[in-house]
């Protein structure tokens, strides 16, 4: 009997790449999207109502309105997934000066900017999601050169990278996920990246992190107070922080725990539902 799978389709404006990414436990064979429809494979006899019962709450935590309601689950025939998955996904442009490829996909021998290699893997980061883009935004615009730069919530490593790219000085990157840091370790060596990279597993409330000339931080609107208690101690005289992650709707509740951390914000930037704000001390 031919090998059977099982096809989630979920019609979303969220990233495939990115979903996949944030997915734990049992591991689909991958994801892609075609006009507005994400698409999620596994194998039949790996699939189980607890997949299905994690995958919804994801969606959830994610701001899918009603995920019971909007996923499709079906028995499909044997194909080479992983393959069609790959063939998915195409190199991105971001801002002026940033490309972000695949490594099974070539280098554009014309883009004369920065360009970082990322396979999208089980962290974070992959490029393609709105929170990632406006950060990588913000330090093509920051970056003068020489900066020291702390990356928190690090995932793929990939806001360091660019950082360090753009012509920061050191970065360290920490996450509290184990799995992610070794992610990030395996492209910091594809890129080609040494000693200036300093990735770690760490927690921002523990590791004792010393000041910056900018921070970057891709966490949602639950881990920012402890955040914003210790962030002015994290920034040098002048540094400016750029804080991803949050959506629209908390933007009241975030500039309150900024002002109250003797922060201010110093810009803000929207895409989709989803928000940026760059911050500096008062």
């Amino acid at each position: 009997m031919p090998k059977q799978f099982i096809e989630v389709s979920l019609r979303s404006a969220l990233d495939s790449g990115e979903l996949l990414a944030r997915i734990r436990g049992e591991e689909p064979l991958g994801s892609w999207e075609k006009d507005g429809v994400l698409y999620l494979y596994w194998p039949e006899e790996k699939w189980g109502p607890g997949i299905l019962e994690d995958l919804k709450r994801l969606l959830a935590s994610l701001g899918v309105e009603s995920p019971s309601a909007d996923l499709s689950v079906r028995s499909i025939a044997d194909r080479d997934w992983n393959a069609a998955w790959a063939e998915s996904l195409q190199p991105i442009r971001i801002g002026k000066r940033i490309r972000i490829r695949q490594s099974w996909n070539a280098r554009d021998p014309e883009f004369e900017g920065i360009e970082i290699v990322i396979d999208p893997k089980r962290a974070f980061g992959a490029g393609y999601h709105a929170t990632t883009q406006m950060i990588l935004e913000w330090l093509e615009q920051y970056i003068r050169g020489g900066e020291r730069i702390l990356d928190i919530g690090t995932g793929t490593g990939i806001l360091a990278m660019a950082a360090l790219r753009l012509g920061a000085a050191s970065a360290l990157a920490i996450d509290n996920d184990p799995e992610a840091i070794e992610c990030a370790m395996e492209y910091a060596t594809v890129n080609g990246f040494g000693s200036e990279l300093d990735l770690r597993t760490a927690s921002f409330e523990t590791a004792g992190l010393g000041r910056y000339d900018a921070v970057v931080a891709n966490l949602d609107i639950r881990a920012l107070p402890a955040l914003t208690g210790l962030l002015p101690g994290m920034l040098n005289s002048g540094a400016a922080a750029c804080l991803s992650g949050l959506q629209v709707q908390d933007y009241d509740e975030a500039a309150e725990l900024l002002s109250r951390s003797g922060l201010e914000v110093a810009g803000q930037l929207q895409r989709e539902d989803w928000l940026m704000i760059a911050v500096c001390l008062k």
